[in-house]
């Protein structure tokens, strides 16, 4: 396995990881007829536009999960993960642990102090993960979905230690 900067023909599979993890990750989460309303054509769409954002990681051509970082100057941290995804079929292989590595990696190369990372309060298993992952809870918030404002959970995470 490798990690790389995602290329424009990893759009498809980028977009397919997202729709099946949001549909199995998110059932009882979020409304269900807006997870029935996600599909891979759409999302495609919108991921071939900015593909650039994804670092994937990738086996013998196949996109096993992907992150989306970014560099942020507000007062909670300093750069945030602002999704990190895994194919469903290959989680608790080890993938998204590498994936994050090398999101903190990233951020520790470019002079990041504080990383932080939002998931859906009830989403239990990212929470397990991220917390694995050494990060601690914070604050919480809110973000909407469709008509609906779902509850929110940060972690924080320090760099410089």
């Amino acid at each position: 396995m490798i990690i790389r900067n995602a290329a424009k023909e990893d759009a498809w599979q980028i977009a397919d990881i997202l729709v099946e993890d949001w549909k199995i990750a998110y059932k009882g989460i979020i409304d269900d007829d807006y997870l029935d309303s996600m599909n891979v054509e759409e999302r495609y769409q919108r991921e071939v536009q900015r593909y650039q954002i994804y670092r994937v990681a990738e086996d013998d051509k196949e996109i096993l999960g992907f992150t989306w970082n970014e560099m942020t100057e507000d007062e909670d941290a300093d750069c945030e993960i602002i999704a990190l995804y895994v194919r469903s079929a290959k989680r608790k292989s080890g993938i998204g642990r590498e994936l994050f590595r090398d999101s903190v990696d990233t951020f520790k190369a470019a002079g990041r102090k504080k990383m932080i990372i939002w998931c859906l309060k009830e989403n239990h298993e990212a929470r397990r993960f991220y917390e694995k992952m050494g990060g601690k809870v914070y604050k919480p918030g809110t973000h909407k979905w469709g008509d609906r404002d779902y509850d929110m959970i940060s972690y924080l995470y320090q760099l410089d230690m």
